[in-house]
């Protein structure tokens, strides 16, 4: 304990704000605060790969893992999303060389050992780690049809997924910038099952989330449990009857997801896309509630054409509301070789792909404003 105080001292120190992070009140709004009450607005961006058929994150076969980790802070991001499927935990296998040509020091190593080598090279940066369970299967995800839209599987039941979440919590455990866990991504029908909401049936993912979350704060009760909403993480009005109840309620953080291609309410006019979106995920942030918490948009993004009035829409309203945020990608590709059209550097991994993008995200990254509403 006494070396683990020591390590939060010394982290803590050097980043500008202190560890570890908590739920707070500002004003009428919930957000994420150190631990002398400050708010620490996370403003990141996800580094994919590693839940993929490769189970590594992209762009080591072209810069240095150091270089990359560099390069995100270099942008202003002050954490990562870092998605894994539950094959990159308990499959592991080594990572295949031509996808580490640039950082031959991990050739022969598994993907959890370049996972480990990840998350060091982005805490050395001072950049805040939130784990993600992705998937099951390694693979891109997600659509209605890949089987993996709930956090079981026949392969992977529920307590495969709850172990996979608990070891990784203690493998980081003397790491305090690895800071959050992102239970599970984008939850949907499978196999004509849907997720619920406070049933208590097997398929209850507030359940589900709220007895892995405490799980997890028995091994690390200083990491924020990050508990999305259902319907591919784009309704979390089911916490209006159930809340995840942690044994420390300060863990809590909710999580949504908006693209200009989800359906409905990315039709809307502004005035009505921003109403829609505090009714169905933001309102989770409005304090003095009893489901009360931080809301964090877990991704949003867009392509590399500036004239989309639904993604200006998205800036919009993280602009005006100022809620935490995680851009997805960071990615130059999704695969070798084939460009990701959402993401922020060029194949190369160095350069920015399209800089009216990254000049919108920095307006955002600050604290917009002190008195939230």
């Amino acid at each position: 304990m006494i070396q683990i105080l020591v390590i939060l001292f010394t982290v803590s120190s050097a980043l500008g704000f202190q560890l570890p992070l908590n739920a707070g009140q500002k004003g009428d709004r919930m957000v994420i605060v150190d631990s002398n009450y400050e708010r620490v607005k996370l403003a990141c961006v996800n580094w994919y790969g590693a839940h993929m058929e490769d189970m590594v994150v992209n762009g080591l076969d072209r810069q240095n893992i150091d270089f990359i980790s560099a390069k995100i802070a270099e942008l202003g991001f002050n954490c990562i999303r870092l998605p894994f499927a539950l094959d990159t935990f308990y499959k592991n296998p080594v990572v295949k060389s031509e996808r580490l040509t640039a950082n031959p020091e991990l050739v022969g190593k598994t993907a959890m050992e370049i996972y480990d080598a990840t998350v060091k090279s982005l805490t050395d940066q001072g950049l805040i780690v939130i784990l993600n369970n992705h998937i099951s299967t390694a693979m891109w995800c997600c659509s209605m049809d890949d089987g993996e839209g709930l956090w079981y599987t026949d392969e992977y039941p529920t307590e495969m997924w709850e172990d996979c979440l608990v070891q990784l919590t203690a493998r980081y455990l003397d790491n305090p910038l690895v800071a959050g866990f992102d239970l599970r991504n984008e939850v949907r029908p499978s196999h004509g099952v849907l997720a619920e909401w406070g049933t208590g049936d097997e398929n209850d993912f507030a359940l589900a989330q709220e007895k892995v979350g405490n799980m997890i704060l028995e091994v690390d009760p200083d990491m924020l449990i990050i508990a999305e909403g259902i319907l591919s993480a784009g309704n979390l009005i089911g916490a209006l009857v159930k809340k995840p109840e942690l044994t420390n309620p300060d863990k809590l953080v909710y999580s949504g997801h908006i693209y200009p291609f989800s359906p409905i309410i990315s039709d809307l006019p502004y005035d009505l896309f921003k109403l829609t979106m505090h009714t169905m995920q933001t309102f989770v942030a409005d304090a003095g509630y009893n489901y009360s918490a931080p809301y964090w948009m877990g991704e949003f993004g867009t392509g590399p054409s500036p004239d989309d009035v639904k993604w200006d829409h998205i800036v919009q309203f993280l602009r005006e509301t100022d809620h935490d945020w995680s851009y997805w990608s960071i990615d130059g590709y999704r695969y070798p070789g084939h460009e990701e059209g959402y993401g922020l550097l060029d194949l190369n991994y160095s350069d920015v792909r399209v800089p009216w993008k990254m000049e919108q995200l920095r307006s955002i990254m600050p604290i917009l404003t002190n008195k939230l509403d």
